[in-house]
């Protein structure tokens, strides 16, 4: 690891000579200059790591790795935003998502095409998700319906046993009434 991070200020030294024109011996930059392209350079470099892991994505997806591919478009969305590659993994994790258990993974679903769409809206992942968007939300209506189709069909036939009680309550009072009637006349 730490060789890697040797390489990798190697490179960023190297680069920001030449980006300067000049050797390391004549180095005349301010500060906040050298800061700056080092940021420039650090955010080229984030975006192929990014890149990277979007690719090891789909390749763990091609070998049936599902929960891999899932943990690296994790760290992929939850880094710097980056167009064209957050947005892929916005969308792909969206759709992974949709094979969670029971409604979790619509809702998860939801939430990651509505980051999407607010984020990227005019990513050609966008346009992909926003019919499977679309759809859930109808699948959302329909469940919510058929929930209140079943309180209602309960709420039915707790007041047909109330109905039913009352009217045997009612013909109770009726012999009573007429046995009571009966008495009276003897």
């Amino acid at each position: 690891m730490r060789r890697k991070q040797r390489v990798t200020i190697a490179l960023l030294i190297a680069l920001l000579s030449c980006m300067c024109g000049c050797g390391l011996s004549t180095w005349k930059l301010s500060t906040e200059s050298v800061t700056n392209r080092a940021a420039a350079l650090a955010e080229v470099f984030q975006v192929s790591e990014q890149e990277r892991q979007v690719a090891g994505a789909l390749e763990h997806l091609r070998m049936g790795r599902e929960q891999e591919a899932r943990d690296l478009l994790e760290r992929v969305i939850g880094g710097p935003p980056r167009k064209g590659v957050t947005d892929e993994a916005l969308f792909r994790l969206a759709l992974l998502s949709l094979r969670d258990e029971g409604t979790k993974g619509s809702a998860r679903t939801q939430e990651l095409l509505r980051r999407l769409s607010d984020e990227y809206p005019q990513s050609i992942w966008a346009y992909q998700g926003a019919p499977l968007a679309v759809y859930l939300a109808g699948v959302r209506t329909l469940k919510d319906r058929q929930r209140e189709i079943r309180t209602l069909k309960e709420l039915n036939l707790s007041l047909s046993r109330d109905n039913r009680e009352m009217h045997q309550s009612m013909e109770r009072l009726k012999s009573l009434d007429l046995e009571l009637e009966k008495k009276i006349k003897r």
